[in-house]
């Protein structure tokens, strides 16, 4: 037999072998999955785990998905396929609790009608009219239903907790109850009842959330009792409580109630009403909150007069004049990032970036008989600044350029627990006899002198970091309104309420992504950069500006003497001033376009190695293969 016959020979064996082998390994190594992704999003996280084991009773997943109409939507069709084998994963984990049916609504079928019926919303892909539906419906024993009505491609980072909340929901039907005090309008407030009247409150989107998974229940702002059966009271921005409202927060821990309680010594979101009149009389409003006598007693120190700044994890404003704005860092806009993130608490692991305002900072006292574990904290790059810093015009770059880090780390969150003592040690104050909250109050009637149960609370030095524009955006999608994270502020607030209440398997899967990947990397080579430009530029910036003073100095004296003719000696300095100010002026550009210019270099060489670096390495190595390959032959 020749060698061009063995050859052939060989490649029918070859062809026969790789097709068998694709058979034989699609059936054994069907459940086999190689997941690649920074956060591990293929892969099902141990609290979903938990979730899918803890099922007593079938749950019905109809996933209705219009796959013949994915060629008119195909930015969807690859969403769709992760999320269709996504919940096959879940099917398989599950051990036959879950039963999963893919249904294909066509255009006016019995299965369009059920999906309409159900919830599942239809989008328009076609000129005919062809509606192509994508959510999903979730049924358990005892027919309660929960909906997805379109699944949402720039939420793919959060598919598994919406999944496994879902389930979660379905197999504990029962939700915990949730009290909210607030002095902030944190609910959206009804329409405009006449033409030029004030807009209403937006609300908070992290209150909708919060209503998905608990029974809320809102407290008036002097609730002087906190109802029967609360599980966790959430406390925002406690501005100007009455004693009997401090009183009520007080025998609820004490009693073994839980508490997340938020405080800011400048809260951006805290707006007065305008005032015509008079624009700045907002400017002299109080902003701060406290909780003194309680956050004493927990053993916190907090001072509502004094404010964080941190350069490192200042987020970028645009400051300047209108004609000439300049990206500046601006000190007390935080966002914060990795191991400022406490990365052994489930309310903080695995979360992207939390990002807060004109925050504050809090601290362990001496002599404290509770535990205090920072949660959330700043870069060494950081140093207490005073409330007034911010109150009136603040200026970015005048607050960069005389920011002195003190080079230690500050909390602005942390978990509290232990054994503590009423901050009331005489007993309830006569104003907890006043009309506070319906129903029937949770305290004993007898007054607690010391807790009957540790303490258990979450304290955060900011408010804003609930409000939707530091964390969520919305974007228009087919007609609906649908939010889009950019920060992980959500995920934190609702992992504190999760991990207080008690649920600590969601606290796993949720925040294992964010839609917004920042390039953290070309970030902080831009804040080197700046750093080294900095100086030079303030110095540029205060010669210009004494270049002008005295400028401005020489022509006044003419205005005095009120000639009209300057005197030689006068003139020629003022041309010299002139000239040496257009020469600043220069040297200024020059140092502003040597930054830029050093930014985008960074820019370029980052980014082309991220994109072309893995396939040159790659293809390095083939070369070294052949090259490897053929010398064997050789030899």
């Amino acid at each position: 037999m020749d060698k061009r016959h063995i050859g052939s020979v060989g490649l029918g064996v070859a062809v026969v072998l790789f097709v068998a082998l694709n058979a034989v390994g699609g059936a054994l190594l069907k459940r086999v999955r190689l997941d690649l992704t920074e956060d591990q999003l293929f892969t099902l996280s141990q609290g979903t785990r938990n979730i899918l084991a803890d099922i007593d009773e079938p749950i019905r997943l109809s996933f209705y998905f219009s796959r013949s109409l994915t060629e008119e939507v195909p930015e969807i069709s690859g969403y769709a396929i992760r999320v269709e084998e996504l919940l096959q994963e879940y099917v398989l984990a599950s051990g036959g609790a879950l039963e999963l049916r893919v249904v294909d609504p066509a255009s006016f079928s019995v299965e369009e009608d059920e999906a309409v019926a159900s919830g599942v919303q239809g989008v328009s892909v076609s000129a005919a009219g062809d509606l192509f539906y994508f959510g999903l419906v979730a049924t358990n024993a005892t027919d309660v239903s929960h909906v997805i009505p379109f699944f949402d491609p720039n939420q793919e980072a959060f598919l598994e907790y919406e999944l496994s909340r879902f389930v979660h929901d379905l197999s504990h039907p029962e939700k915990a109850r949730l009290a909210i005090l607030s002095a902030l309008p944190i609910v959206a407030g009804p329409p405009p009842t006449y033409p030029g009247a004030p807009p209403p409150a937006t609300g908070w989107y992290l209150l909708e959330q919060l209503r998905q998974a608990y029974e809320v229940e809102l407290l008036a702002a002097d609730a002087s009792a906190v109802p029967a059966g609360t599980d966790v009271l959430l406390v925002v921005h406690p501005k100007d409580l009455s004693q009997g409202s401090l009183y009520a927060i007080d025998q609820f821990v004490l009693g073994g109630g839980r508490a997340l309680v938020l405080v800011d010594p400048h809260c951006e979101d805290d707006r007065p009403p305008a005032d015509p009149g008079n624009p700045l009389a907002g400017m002299g409003t109080p902003r701060a909150s406290d909780l003194a006598p309680l956050l004493e007693a927990w053993g916190v120190g907090y001072d509502p007069a004094r404010l964080l700044g941190d350069r490192a994890a200042a987020m970028y404003v645009q400051a300047g004049s209108q004609a000439r704005p300049e990206r500046t860092p601006y000190v007390v806009w935080l966002e914060l990032t990795g191991d400022c993130l406490d990365q052994q608490d489930p309310v903080t692991s695995g979360l992207g970036a939390v990002r807060v305002a004109s925050a504050g900072m809090l601290e362990p006292l001496d002599g404290a008989s509770t535990r205090f574990t920072p949660l959330i904290r700043s870069t060494e790059e950081a140093a207490e600044l005073e409330t007034s810093a911010v109150q009136f015009f603040p200026q970015p770059k005048d607050l960069l350029a005389s920011f002195a880090p003190a080079g230690q780390r500050y909390t602005l969150a942390a978990r509290v627990t232990g054994e503590v003592l009423s901050a009331f040690p005489d007993g309830p104050p006569d104003a907890a006899a006043e009309a506070g909250s319906e129903g029937p109050p949770a305290r004993p009637p007898e007054h607690l002198a010391a807790s009957v149960a540790p303490l258990h609370v979450i304290i955060v030095a900011d408010v804003d970091l609930g409000a939707d524009r530091w964390w969520v955006q919305f974007q228009n999608f087919f007609g609906s309104r649908l939010p889009v994270p950019v920060a992980s502020n959500g995920d934190f607030l609702l992992n504190a309420v999760d991990s207080l209440a008690g649920s600590t398997d969601l606290l796993e899967v949720r925040g294992r992504g964010r839609s917004d990947r920042p390039f953290v990397r070309i970030e902080q080579l831009r804040r080197e950069a700046e750093q080294r430009y900095l100086a030079e530029e303030q110095r540029l910036q205060q010669e210009l500006r004494d270049t002008e003073r005295r400028i401005n100095e020489l022509q006044s004296q003419r205005e005095e003497t009120a000639s009209l003719v300057l005197t030689p000696a006068q003139a020629a300095e003022i041309e010299r001033f002139q000239e040496s100010r257009v020469e600043t002026r220069k040297k200024l550009r020059a140092v502003k376009h040597e930054l830029g210019k050093e930014i985008e270099q960074l820019q370029n060489t980052l980014m082309f190695a991220n994109t072309l670096g893995v396939p040159l390495v790659l293809l390095l190595l083939a070369l070294g293969a052949r090259w490897a390959r053929g010398r064997a032959r050789n030899l």
